[in-house]
């Protein structure tokens, strides 16, 4: 599986390196009237090769596969169009190619697949699969994170999801809102375990729902965001037939501010009920900081700090600390060609033995080395 994966990220970036030789983050490939409507279509793809080496890498106490590996993060191609008022994105991850299909959910290689209608900036709609607005770091592309990896907060939002969302953005020319609702979130961890064996009556699409707002407000370098997320019947690990499952719900408070070559930005997430179990709760919060020293070099720093709290027993915590630098091979655009490196610290309950972190946030229990070589366009 993973020798089929890197062979294919291997692929992608030999393409990908051709093709993103210009500063334009995407290709435009149609750009014509229809019917006396402008029509515009753009092809857009990123490809993301791993390395990685140390005791993070390991799962369990016995596991001893600590030495270098080779992966890939991502490997993605896709579009958008846009005909007058009308707009629409596909976008496939082959990574995803072999991943188990998700009740409720189109295939795991769909990250996107929807269509829309803008009537104004403050009111437009979209149907189908895409990212549910809680999570101001998830709702970031993939290839515009910070850190190689997507953070320990991403396990308590709510993914992506089937469903319809109403949506503004620039209203007085500094708010913005997202309401939206979808199948249950069965692509999320903390919703089920494994959807294909958990009670179709439970949590699953024509039975149950979750819902998601998210509201937004910008000032000068400021950005805020609050968004509140629930899937209902949660029916995961501890879920028992002729019983009803709880709902899990999560909420999400974050900010990031940028002046000239600094950025920072922070974020709290809070989940309740857990796979549906009341009382299993678990948060994460971040504080991030980023200084671009030279045009083509930023370092960062970004501390995870999670909390599990089980329904019974003690609760535990566990700390990852990234110390990083990107370095940008483009400067006229610092994402079509870049290499992430970072180094991961873990503290708290870390590790295999005694208090041990159980939380679905996951992290590394150990320090870990990572580093990432992105081509895009």
């Amino acid at each position: 599986m993973r020798n089929k994966v890197f062979s294919k990220g291997l692929m992608a970036a030999a393409f990908l390196l051709g093709a993103s030789i210009p500063a334009a983050a995407s290709v435009s490939v149609i750009n014509t009237n229809v019917g006396g409507q402008k029509l515009n279509v753009k092809l857009f793809g990123f490809s993301q090769i791993t390395a990685q080496t140390g005791d993070g890498l390991a799962s369990s106490a016995t596991d001893k596969r600590d030495s270098l590996r080779f992966g890939a993060d991502r490997v993605r191609l896709g579009y958008k169009l846009t005909m007058n008022k009308v707009f629409s994105k596909l976008q496939l991850d082959f990574v995803k190619s072999d991943d188990a299909h998700k009740e409720g959910q189109l295939d795991e290689i769909i990250k996107d697949a929807d269509v829309g209608y803008k009537f104004n900036n403050a009111f437009f709609v979209k149907f189908g699969e895409f990212k549910t607005p809680v999570g101001m770091d998830f709702n970031t592309s993939g290839a515009k994170l910070d850190i190689t990896k997507r953070g320990m907060e991403k396990a308590l939002v709510l993914e992506r999801s089937l469903g319809a969302m109403l949506s503004g953005r620039k209203i007085g020319g500094m708010f913005g809102y997202d309401i939206g609702v979808f199948n249950p979130a069965t692509r999320a961890s903390k919703v089920v375990d494994n959807p294909l064996t958990t009670n179709k009556s439970h949590g699953v699409a024509g039975h149950d729902l979750a819902y998601a707002v998210r509201g937004m407000a910008d000032w000068n370098d400021l950005h805020m965001e609050l968004s509140y997320g629930v899937s209902q019947e949660a029916a995961g690990d501890n879920y028992t037939s002729g019983t009803k499952a709880e709902d899990y719900s999560v909420l999400d408070v974050a900010a990031a501010y940028k002046l000239k070559a600094m950025t920072l930005k922070g974020e709290y997430v809070a989940g309740s009920n857990i796979k549906g179990v009341k009382d299993r709760d678990e948060s994460v919060w971040y504080l991030h900081a980023g200084y671009r020293f030279l045009p083509m070099v930023e370092g960062v720093v970004r501390h995870y700090q999670a909390h599990y709290d089980p329904e019974t027993g003690p609760s535990t915590d566990l700390g990852n600390t990234y110390l990083g630098v990107n370095v940008f091979l483009n400067t006229a655009a610092k994402y079509t060609a870049r290499i992430q490196l970072n180094y991961v610290i873990a503290s708290g309950d870390d590790g295999f033995t005694g208090n041990i972190y159980e939380g679905v946030t996951g992290g590394y229990r150990d320090d870990v080395i990572l580093a990432q070589f992105q081509l895009a366009f």
